[in-house]
């Protein structure tokens, strides 16, 4: 394995001699092991960090802050090696100049390497998400940044052009390629040669698809809280057509709720889920239900009224009774007032009222006849 510190007590000279004597070893073993293009081939395909006219839209998915990776000082070389107990930092293993004998790198795992003269360093990735983009950080430790040349190859051996080619500082750079399932190399090699140049590189998924749309709990209008679920860690956001109500975020099990006031029946309200990564999901609808019983106001009844009359919801059925005898029933109008014929009814006779809204929510009110 490689080591990255300089003045480690490392002889480059011979650490040299030693891989060129394993590369040839393993040449001799392996005869059908497809070699890497020579490095000044692979230097006319790579391109360098501002060559790229960056595709804004991706640009503006990525998270930088995921791709931890800046060693700008010796000590955080030390502390990514130290780390390597907890397994999230690898060593490149030589020979590596052959496709068919890449290292593997685990998406997020940092992997730590040298570069000896004319050397080249594969590394081998596996896509298996539907995103659309891969993104590769390296960082640099004894040389500039715009000497580290790396590009992607797909599994036929063909180089991917990058969307995105940044540098994130003067010690860092960052590329996207649009990628699909399968597998992918990852060829890294220097601008200039040199001896014991020590690098770090990343990769991962570029998270470009947008969360399922979110699930909406029943509302009525006597609700205070609307809950549902959805991406966990998304945030959900909540409108009353145009009126945004909140933006609460979904807990570790997706779970969702916001405290509002009551929402007037029939009202549709709308919730979007965005995940980290900003990917917006298609918008839930859910109409608020009318669970509220209408208003109901009626006029005094004497012993000579032919009428019963009032006041509730507009459009709102209403029917006079007696006991299970029915009088009379109308629609209220558009300001909700009623007006029902009848038969003159007893002094004392008790006459009840009920409105029913078109949710079948009913009021009822009784009146006795004076």
């Amino acid at each position: 394995m490689a080591s990255i510190l300089n003045g480690a007590g490392v002889d480059v000279v011979g650490k040299r001699i030693g891989i060129m004597a394993a590369t040839l070893l393993m040449a001799s073993m392996f005869g059908g092991t497809v070699f890497a293009e020579s490095p000044e081939d692979l230097k006319e395909k790579m391109q360098l960090p501002g060559e790229v006219e960056a595709n804004q839209e991706v640009l503006e998915k990525v998270d930088l802050d995921r791709f931890n990776l800046n060693p700008s000082d010796q000590k955080s070389f030390r502390s990514m090696i130290e780390k390597k107990a907890e397994g999230d930092v690898l060593y490149e293993l030589e020979p590596n100049d052959y496709f068919d004998l890449a290292d593997n790198l685990p998406f997020m795992s940092v992997m730590v390497a040298n570069l000896y003269g004319e050397d080249i360093d594969i590394y081998k990735v596996k896509v298996t998400s539907n995103d659309q983009y891969m993104l590769m950080m390296g960082s640099t430790y004894e040389f500039p940044i715009d000497e580290l040349l790396y590009g992607v190859f797909d599994s036929k051996l063909n180089y991917i052009e990058p969307e995105v080619y940044e540098l994130y500082d003067h010690e860092t750079s960052y590329q996207v390629v649009p990628v699909k399932k399968g597998e992918y190399y990852i060829a890294v090699l220097s601008d200039y040669w040199r001896y014991g140049e020590s690098y770090a590189m990343i990769a991962g998924m570029v998270d470009t698809t947008p969360p399922a749309a979110p699930t909406v709990n029943a509302i009525d209008d006597n609700d205070k809280v609307i809950t549902g679920k959805a991406e966990k860690g998304s945030t959900v956001t909540l409108k009353n057509g145009k009126t945004k109500l909140g933006s609460p975020k979904a807990d570790s099990k997706g779970n969702f709720k916001l405290t509002t006031k009551p929402i007037k029946a029939g009202s549709k309200i709308t919730a979007t889920a965005t995940d980290e990564a900003g990917n917006v999901s298609k918008a839930t609808t859910k109409t608020v239900a009318d669970k509220t019983a209408p208003s109901l106001t009626v006029k005094d009844i004497y012993s000579n009224s032919k009428t019963v009359s009032g006041k509730t919801e507009a459009g709102a059925k209403v029917s006079v009774k007696v006991g299970k005898k029915a009088l009379g029933s109308a629609t209220s109008n558009s300001k909700g007032e009623f007006k029902i014929k009848i038969k003159a009814q007893k002094k004392k006779t008790t006459i009840t009222i009920s409105a029913s809204d078109k949710a079948k929510n009913t009021k009822t009110v009784t009146k006795k006849v004076k």
